[in-house]
């Protein structure tokens, strides 16, 4: 799609068309796109992901509703539920200090606070896929804590989806001391009783974080996309002095799957704890991509990904840490740990260090094989069935992932997921 017809037929048509900053970002974010296109093999980046099936989706219309909205996954959460790509539940009494609201709304009741975060964080203004969702985007949600604001309900963010495609921009503003804990659901209806399947739809999200000084922001993804779907996610945090991000990606559903999360600690003290588990079968493709970068001395970060492979599923992981020459004093470390349960299952590791100074602690590691023959017989031998074996094996190799998840109730949820994964 050239500009011209983004600017003629697309455009006018979007929220927030009437706010002249606004319309310029999306139409510098439209021109962007346009040059580059879908990224391809040949990019470094993408080089074990193929996008080609979904070029041809990228602008088809979402047509009805993403079908009955399920109940929600945690108590006494505040609740937002977008269905293929509109906001359809969401109001609710909020803590003083505390504004939640769709980004649409955002554009008429808080544009100045928009105008001045939206779209500004620099790892990823210039990809091609963040650049096609600032195009094209109508909605997502927008969390905007006050300064000292401790939310004691966790947020709970529903994308119900079915067909075309989506483009959820979020953002999120952390003042400074603030706590929350978010937690976004993305669900084909294919995964909801009584629906009939989804279409090959494509979703492509990005999320914006930005925590101020000693701000402690825990993210946390679930992604049930419908079985021939393709989800895109890409994550932007910018963190100040001492505060602090926990990330938790889950992906058990799609075709495709690609996750990114991009973390600058520009604060000393600033750290970054990102964890994640995929369970792949079938024909499924899930890459995770990670860049933490270490923009001041001082800054932590954590980083522990596993997965489950079975059939013909690809997992695919890139992790690079870079520390800037100015960043003493920093600690990063960085762990993939893959099991293969077929013979068909392949799994592509890429941990990545650029260290241009000279205090650091840094360390990666992959690893990638069967489950151990030795605990199985020894299982076996006590007379538990096999299939039961297997099952302990691989719980107690996930577990070690699921225990870093610092809230119960999110704990209890995705335990609850991988066990039923497991079960099937």
């Amino acid at each position: 799609m050239t500009p011209d017809i983004y600017n003629a037929e697309y455009a006018p048509n979007l929220p927030g068309s009437s706010l002249p900053w606004l319309a310029d970002l999306r139409s510098d974010a439209a021109a962007r796109f346009a040059a580059t296109g879908l990224p391809n093999r040949k990019v470094e980046e993408w080089r074990y992901t193929d996008l080609r099936d979904i070029k041809d989706r990228l602008y088809l219309e979402q047509i009805g509703d993403g079908g009955k909205i399920p109940p929600a996954l945690l108590p006494n959460s505040l609740r937002l539920v977008f269905s293929n790509g509109n906001l359809v539940t969401g109001e609710q009494e909020l803590p003083p200090g505390v504004r939640l609201l769709g980004m649409a709304q955002a554009m008429i009741a808080a544009p100045e606070i928009l105008a001045d975060h939206l779209g500004r964080s620099d790892a990823v203004r210039e990809m091609p896929l963040p650049s096609l969702n600032q195009a094209m985007s109508r909605d997502g949600y927008v969390l905007i804590l006050e300064a000292g604001i401790t939310l004691e309900r966790p947020v709970e963010i529903l994308f119900l989806n079915q067909s075309g495609a989506s483009y959820p921009r979020n953002l999120v503003l952390a003042g400074a001391g603030s706590t929350a804990t978010i937690v976004e659901h993305y669900l084909g209806a294919d995964n909801v009783p009584g629906k009939s399947p989804s279409d090959s739809y494509v979703l492509n999200a990005v999320t914006e974080i930005h925590a101020e000084a000693g701000a402690t922001i825990r993210r946390y993804k679930i992604q049930r996309e419908a079985a021939a779907a393709s989800h895109i996610a890409t994550v932007a945090t910018q963190l100040a002095d001492n505060a602090r991000f926990e990330n938790f990606d889950l992906n058990l559903g799609g075709k495709l799957a690609r996750s990114e999360v991009h973390v600058a600690l520009q604060g000393a003290e600033a750290a970054a704890i990102l964890n994640g588990i995929y369970l792949l079968r079938d024909k499924q493709h899930c890459d995770n991509v990670i860049h933490m970068d270490h923009v001041a001395g001082a800054t932590n970060s954590q980083q522990d990904y596993r997965g489950l492979l079975d059939d013909h599923s690809h997992g695919v992981f890139q992790g690079k840490i870079s520390v800037r020459p100015d960043a003493q004093g920093i600690e990063g470390h960085q762990l993939n740990k893959t099991l293969l349960l077929s013979d068909k299952a392949e799994i592509d590791s890429k941990p990545e260090l650029e260290i241009l100074a000279d205090d650091v602690k840094c360390s990666h590691g992959a690893t990638a094989g069967e489950l151990d023959e030795t605990g199985l017989f020894y299982l076996r031998s006590r007379g538990i069935p096999e299939w039961e074996a297997r099952r302990l094996l691989m719980a107690a190799f996930l577990a070690q992932t699921l225990e870093k998840i610092s809230d119960g109730d999110v704990r209890a949820v995705m335990d609850g997921m991988v066990a039923e994964w497991m079960g099937s």
